[in-house]
């Protein structure tokens, strides 16, 4: 279990692009993330492997698309700025319609693909290990912002 954390941890790192919103802690979180889904789902070493090779081939995936959907909504915002046709922002309208539709074709490749690879309680597992941890993400950054915003208050 130590060499899978440790071989885990070792990925995690070397993975983690350094950009604005990526730094140490987004890695250091990505690999807690990491050890508790290996836990959830009591992978062994070689299935950990497998599983993390998947996931970072959707999200190698889903970064492409997210990029392409930005690219669209960034070309609106410059049309309207521009006061520029309206053919343009119903183009590029339809390019984040079309990147999101395979957004979220590719989430469910990617469900379809985890469930032929787990048992069903391990992919059940999986499923609200996703829910709760983005929920818990969602509720620690509300309540850092909270005390951030108390103590800038009385300073």
């Amino acid at each position: 279990m130590l060499s899978l954390a440790i071989f885990i941890a070792t990925q995690s790192l070397l993975a983690q692009p350094q950009g604005p919103r990526q730094g140490p802690r987004a890695g250091r979180l990505e690999e807690f993330r990491k050890m508790r889904l290996v836990e959830v789902l009591k992978l062994k070493e070689d299935e950990a492997v497998r599983f993390f090779a998947k996931q970072s081939a959707h999200e190698d995936k889903i970064k492409e698309l997210m990029k392409a959907r930005n690219d669209a909504l960034d070309d609106i915002d410059k049309t309207v700025r521009e006061k520029g046709d309206a053919k343009g922002i119903q183009k590029s309208s339809g390019d984040v319609l079309d990147a999101d539709q395979k957004i979220f074709a590719e989430r469910q490749r990617y469900q379809e693909e985890l469930k032929n690879f787990l048992t069903p309680e391990q992919f059940g597992k999986f499923l609200v290990f996703e829910r709760n941890f983005e929920h818990h993400m969602r509720e620690a950054m509300q309540d850092m912002f909270r005390e951030r915003g108390h103590r800038d208050g009385n300073d």
